[in-house]
């Protein structure tokens, strides 16, 4: 088990993150959902918001100011901040939640499991009426195609109608155990005092055969074969408008130089004056100037993505609009961003460092967020970032920019996905067909459908 620690000499509280490597990214299309069924078997609900009357008196009796986890694409963890007078009883409480004792009579209880996967059922259905979600499953569906499944949180309504007591016992463990865990703590402790708890309690653990499979073969740049054009008729969107998305395989965190790239990219462009805004707002039609251009970056363990976004008014010819806009933001201006080395200025690049540092040295400050984000950077197999970041940071400048647009943009293939009113896409549908754009449902934007 890993620990990280960051003492912090000015909180009265600490929090306390464990961390699995065992995330929908762990999942095969036979098991996508079972890590979900999973968390709320074991927390009678979601981990952050514990079933009652078990295991919430267990946590109770901690007087948890915050309670975190859950189910990710790269994660499965639980956290809890508390006073430090209540340490020593939160490491009892961690082992006993976590343990083969609580596990086996858990997985006992028939009513649980069932209850466990209606709730389950029910997030997957209220998914499908979120246009938001399934517009990004459907954009994930074509990008991470060789197993979209590993992205896909909630998994299958088939998988879990049929999941049982037995395969619950399996996951758990073969991916809850000790040598694909990590404990992150900071806040107000004294490290050797830690360290003592944790080797008296965890200790003892039996390290067990590591769940990864040595074969996993990594999602692949680019994501697809040739750019792809989707159009979704979204009743969220309003009559006269769109919601445009370009979405790229993005560089995983271990790609430590393009990691920060993005983030500097990111925070570079979407300052509302920058240059970028300005020039691509100016670069399109007139008439249809953009609005809330953003750029997105999503990391992930092995499955990150990077998305330029924009609200757009549709215009007569909403299909060649898309065009415009992708020809300003990928060929023109993202071009510029590569080619320029003068595209940002010096002052551009110190206000960018000065806000990512700042957003550091808040998450190192706060207890929560601090262990947290030890977590994360060990998910992601980097933790010999935890205290770092800020180094490299300060050392990302236009080189390492116009190398990350170089690779992943310009070099690199999208998913196109257009949100519009369905008044207007049964307007322009034979248009939208005529460029190529396939259109998206909630019948087909789930892998599983």
């Amino acid at each position: 088990m890993t620990v990280c620690l960051n003492p912090i000499e000015y909180e009265e509280d600490i929090s306390i993150i464990l961390a699995y490597r065992a995330g929908a990214n762990s999942q095969t299309a036979s098991t996508a959902g079972l890590f979900k069924l999973l968390e709320y078997v074991l927390f009678n609900g979601p981990a952050a918001n514990p079933g009652i009357p078990e295991p919430a008196a267990a946590i109770d009796v901690l007087e948890a100011e915050d309670i975190r986890g859950g189910l990710g694409i790269d994660r499965f963890e639980f956290g809890i901040s508390f006073k430090k007078e209540n340490l020593v009883q939160a490491f009892d409480t961690l082992l006993y939640l976590f343990s083969q004792e609580r596990r086996e009579f858990i997985f006992a209880q028939k009513d649980g499991i069932e209850l466990a996967r209606q709730s389950i059922l029910n997030l997957i259905q209220n998914e499908t009426s979120d246009n938001d979600l399934v517009s990004s499953m459907a954009i994930n569906k074509k990008l991470f195609a060789k197993a979209p499944y590993r992205i896909d949180i909630l998994g299958s309504e088939n998988v879990l109608e049929k999941a049982d007591a037995a395969q619950l016992k399996n996951i758990a463990s073969s991916w809850l155990v000790p040598n694909n865990a990590c404990l992150s703590i900071a806040g107000a402790f004294d490290p050797n005092q830690v360290l003592s708890l944790i080797e008296a309690r965890f200790g003892l653990l039996q390290k067990a055969k590591n769940p990864w499979p040595a074969n996993l073969a990594p999602f692949p740049r680019p994501g697809v074969t040739k750019p792809i054009f989707l159009v979704f008729p979204d009743s969220d969107i309003s009559a006269d408008h769109m919601k445009i998305e370009m979405r790229y395989r993005g560089p995983d965190p271990k790609d430590t130089t393009s990691y920060f790239a993005a983030l500097m990219l990111q925070q570079l462009a979407n300052e509302p004056t920058s240059r970028f805004q300005m020039a691509v707002r100016k670069s399109m039609p007139k008439g249809s100037e953009p609005e809330n251009i953003r750029i997105d970056y999503v990391p992930n363990t092995d499955s990150s993505w990077i998305s330029v976004l924009s609200i757009v008014p549709a215009g007569k010819k909403p299909a060649e609009t898309v065009f415009a806009f992708k020809e300003a933001v990928r060929g023109t201006e993202l071009y510029m961003v590569k080619a320029n080395p003068s595209y940002f200025s010096a002052a551009d690049y110190d206000r960018a460092c000065q806000a990512l540092l700042g957003e550091i040295m808040a998450i190192q400050g706060d207890a929560m967020s601090s262990a947290c984000h030890m977590a994360t950077l060990w998910i992601w197999g980097i933790p010999p970032l935890i205290f770092q970041e800020s180094d490299f940071i300060m050392k990302t400048r236009q080189k390492n920019i116009s190398q990350f647009v170089d690779t992943y943009i310009q070099k690199n293939l999208e998913v196109v996905m257009v949100r519009l009113n369905p008044d207007l896409y049964e307007v322009n549908k034979k248009s939208f067909s005529s460029y190529g754009f396939e259109t998206v449902s909630t019948k087909n934007a789930f892998w599983w459908r």
